[in-house]
């Protein structure tokens, strides 16, 4: 890669105006979901059912994205630590099914088809509702097969309600709001985690089976 076949005696001209057999950096470079076509000298987005990897366009099975406030309340303010890890678990998740690492889920083997590949696209949502659905949209046109996320159950129920439009499952990693458990208005999400009253049930069972009189919040 970066050097074409010498046809004729003049080098091909580049976007930019830079007459060179040699690509130039700002060419090879290209945007994420592009890569560089040496066919037509620009960059191209990548298929439907691929994904760019080392400026190549490589098939995969199942597309998700990930939603993480990283940046909680817009761009200007610091990184999340926490919301890091979270997104470095998603990165580490997709990496261990793709490789059929099997240290934390032995049964990973076994699980899913031969060749069978995972794209995880990761975004901030910055803990702002309208930035989440923006993302969904966007998957939505991008073919994306399911949205994890968010944390917030005030962002997690205008972006549920953006999916459902198109029927985009939805898994919650977070958000407990019991409203979100309203399968009406929210048809395709599911949770991971309990909702407020269930975790208000448990612990009011706890207090009783511990004869506990009185407690402090």
């Amino acid at each position: 890669g970066g050097k074409l076949e010498r046809e004729g005696s003049e080098p091909p001209v580049w976007p930019g105006g830079e007459r060179a057999w040699e690509l130039p950096v700002e060419v090879l470079e290209c945007a994420d979901g592009f890569v560089f076509s040496a066919s037509s000298l620009q960059c191209e987005a990548c298929p439907r059912g691929t994904a760019k990897e080392q400026n190549e366009c490589v098939r995969y099975d199942a597309s998700v994205g990930v939603m993480v406030p990283l940046r909680w309340g817009g761009p200007d303010v610091p990184l999340e630590p926490w919301a890091l890890r979270y997104a470095a678990s998603a990165s580490m998740a997709a990496y261990h099914i793709n490789n059929r690492v099997t240290s934390l889920v032995p049964q990973a083997q076994n699980l899913l088809p031969p060749n069978f590949k995972l794209v995880v696209e990761i975004k901030d949502t910055e803990a702002v509702p309208s930035v989440a659905v923006g993302h969904v949209v966007t998957w939505q046109e991008e073919g994306k097969h399911v949205v994890v996320g968010s944390y917030r159950s005030a962002v997690t129920g205008p972006l549920a309600l953006a999916a459902s439009v198109e029927a985009t499952p939805v898994v919650v990693w977070g958000a407990t709001a019991s409203s979100l458990t309203d399968r009406d208005a929210y048809p395709t999400l599911s949770r991971v985690t309990a909702s407020d009253a269930v975790l208000a049930e448990n612990v009011i069972r706890s207090i009783k089976s511990m004869g506990w009189t009185r407690i402090a919040i």
